[in-house]
């Protein structure tokens, strides 16, 4: 892509009305890496370089309890379908909490090496996580290990699964999106998505497409059958750090180096922001939707999370 459609499509994303945050939460002493609401919506989670994971009452903004356990960064949360636990996910550990009283439930000795994302499936069958090379799913709540994806690529820094289970799509850091089937573990599909590593990547609920946001500032729309891309425009000059979809399919929220917050339409031609989100004093790292599809939720690199309101 050469440097002027690069300008024209971030010229788009510059123009929206921005909009105050709903809620400021500041608890954490470094930068928030990942975020997971539960699925009533009444808890969120934060975590990231301070090594600690933070449980917050969504209704009041209070701290509700907070987990240390971990001894480097962390760089991925999530919440069983059940909401009855919390995985988070350290530099070599996958510590399972249970919600809300904060407990350690296990630890999951995941690969021998830096890991970046964690997802429970959509049944709670298993825990999946990406890191240097692979990916490595294990069965929940034993623990064992099922398979090792290995992945031709230095790191894996974000997986995403389907609203079935039977894929789970990573980003890469060679700029790819890579598909793979969980029965059997093989690679069932490489997309060549950017040219600088994908930072974040996040499926449609009816698991139609993928979502990719990448360090060249673009996020793109792929169609999951066939890996034909459906979509892309200039979000974030400087690099694209985060993406999520809305619940109902119709948004996608990105963050990144500028510090903002842009809400998207998923599938129309438009290609400028719906909603521009500021606050932020550093950029943009995580990203999550509540499952009622009113608010948003966004870590940054200046220690807090702010929720703002969606359309």
């Amino acid at each position: 892509m050469t440097n002027i459609l690069l300008m024209l499509l971030f010229s788009a994303a510059a123009h929206a009305a921005p909009e105050e945050p709903l809620k400021t939460l500041a608890w954490h002493s470094a930068a928030v890496e990942a975020l997971a609401v539960s699925p009533d919506g009444e808890y969120l989670a934060s975590a990231g370089l301070d090594t600690n994971v933070a449980l917050w009452t969504v209704r009041t903004g209070k701290l509700k309890k907070t987990m240390g356990g971990h001894t480097d960064a962390i760089w991925g949360l999530d919440f069983s379908p059940d909401g009855d636990y919390l995985a988070s996910l350290g530099n070599q550990n996958i510590e399972i909490w249970k919600v809300p009283s904060g407990a350690n439930f296990t630890t999951i000795q995941g690969q021998s090496f830096s890991m970046y994302g964690v997802r429970f499936s959509p049944t709670g069958e298993y825990v999946a996580s990406g890191g240097y090379g692979s990916i490595g799913v294990w069965s929940f709540p034993k623990g064992d290990l099922l398979h090792t994806m290995k992945a031709p690529v230095e790191n894996v820094y974000s997986i995403a699964e389907g609203p079935n289970g039977n894929y789970i799509i990573a980003g890469n850091g060679d700029g790819s999106v890579a598909v793979w089937n969980v029965a059997d573990a093989k690679l069932v599909r490489s997309i060549k998505a950017h040219k600088q590593p994908v930072r974040s990547v996040a499926v449609t609920p009816d698991g139609a497409y993928v979502v990719s946001a990448a360090m060249d500032g673009v996020v793109k729309v792929w169609r999951l059958s066939d890996g034909v891309l459906v979509k892309a425009f200039g979000a974030h000059p400087g690099g694209a750090r985060a993406v999520a979809v809305s619940p109902d399919g119709k948004y996608i929220a990105s963050g990144g180096m500028d510090n903002a917050v842009r809400l998207w339409p998923l599938l129309t031609k438009v290609k400028k922001p719906l909603k521009l989100y500021t606050g932020h004093t550093e950029s943009v790292e995580a990203l999550v939707f509540f499952p009622d599809g009113k608010t948003l939720a966004s870590g940054s690199k200046d220690k807090t999370v702010k929720l703002w309101k969606l359309p």
